[in-house]
């Protein structure tokens, strides 16, 4: 009877942990809003990028999230629908404006309200954003493929000449202003021929700025967010630099290693008659004895060591030799792992 209470007390006692990890898994991960809250919907031109889950901010501050992204009317007038939902204590307004935001430079985005111009009225509970105020998504493989038409026409060696007597040209080079003017010239000309495609990518470009135009909230955000990378990893450059250090001599280390042990191992694989040679055809007889008595050898070390102090065996040091180079190498490795004794390696007191 005792047995069973301590199976159930124990059983209980796992269910209890396993409630309770379990739920701080799903309460991390489903990131929910604490507190009551409020759904409103927003329409968008473009919602490239957002999805269920994502957060709602207003001041860069989290106070919802996003439970739907639907499909609102049919093409080719077809918009986009994003639910969402905030804490009751932010209300909105008639006046505001809902953009999808850059959160960070890996593409995750966000839905940020602001308050805009304009009269300023309650919006009731489950009331929607029209599209006129609402800000759409921005992609950026549309300004690239903007330069598409440049990209095309443009000769890579032309390009490459032309980098180069710049490079050459600002570090002094005055033999290389020549080149630079020729070249030019030469690109000049290339991008002066087809007149099509000229305007094709003015019009590219001419949409690409109007675009670029209405995303200055992402385009600020993206700079911001690319300011602070580089100034984490600005930061962090001693590290970065010893760490190149540190992978260099690695390297170097290794390097001399595989030319250390370059020679013997050619040797080993072109010599004659060959290891595998000797071991398949003329030592197959001796490798056959070794195996066959090795286990012999091994239980009579085994009951000389087992009934009576007859025979004390050590291992105190192990080198490794297959190739010239390989023990130094190895023997370094030890010392390494086990430093603050000199640079010797650490023995048992039987060893020392």
């Amino acid at each position: 009877m005792r047995q069973h209470r301590r199976a159930l007390v124990g059983l209980a006692l796992f269910m209890a942990f396993s409630v309770t990890v379990t739920w701080a898994v799903f309460a991390t991960l489903g990131r929910g809003i604490s507190g009551p809250t409020t759904t409103y919907s927003a329409i968008f031109t473009d919602v490239s990028g957002l999805s269920p889950g994502d957060d709602v901010r207003v001041a860069g501050v989290r106070v919802g999230r996003v439970d739907a992204v639907d499909l609102a009317g049919t093409s080719p007038k077809a918009t986009a629908r994003v639910t969402f939902r905030v804490q009751r204590e932010q209300q909105l307004y008639t006046n505001t404006v809902a953009a999808v935001t850059y959160q960070n430079v890996i593409g995750q985005r966000y839905l940020g309200l602001a308050q805009g111009p304009g009269e300023q009225r309650k919006l009731p509970d489950g009331g929607i954003i029209p599209e006129e105020h609402t800000n759409p998504s921005f992609d950026i493989s549309y300004m690239l493929n903007g330069f598409e038409p440049l990209f095309t026409q443009l000769d890579p060696e032309q390009v490459d000449n032309l980098t180069n007597a710049i490079i050459n040209a600002f570090q002094g080079d005055s033999g290389s202003v020549l080149t630079l003017t020729t070249q030019a010239s030469t690109l000049s000309a290339t991008l002066a021929g087809p007149d099509q495609v000229l305007g094709d990518l003015i019009q590219n470009l001419n949409e690409l700025v109007a675009t670029l135009a209405k995303q200055n909230a992402n385009l600020e955000t993206m700079l911001n967010q690319s300011q602070s990378l580089m100034a984490e990893l600005a930061s962090r450059r001693d590290g970065l630099v010893s760490s190149g250090g540190s992978i260099t001599s690695t390297v170097q280390r290794m390097a001399e290693i595989v030319g250390a042990i370059t020679p013997d191992l050619t040797q080993t694989i072109e010599r004659e008659p060959g290891f595998l040679s000797h071991g398949l055809r003329d030592g197959r007889q001796r490798f056959a004895y070794m195996a066959a008595n090795t286990p012999l050898l091994m239980k009579g070390l085994a009951r000389i060591t087992q009934e009576g102090s007859y025979l004390n065996a050590y291992a105190c040091d192990i080198d490794i030799s297959l190739w010239r180079g390989l023990r130094d190498w190895f023997r370094a490795f030890v010392v390494a792992a086990t430093p603050g004794n000199g640079n010797e390696v650490w023995h048992s007191p039987i060893c020392r």
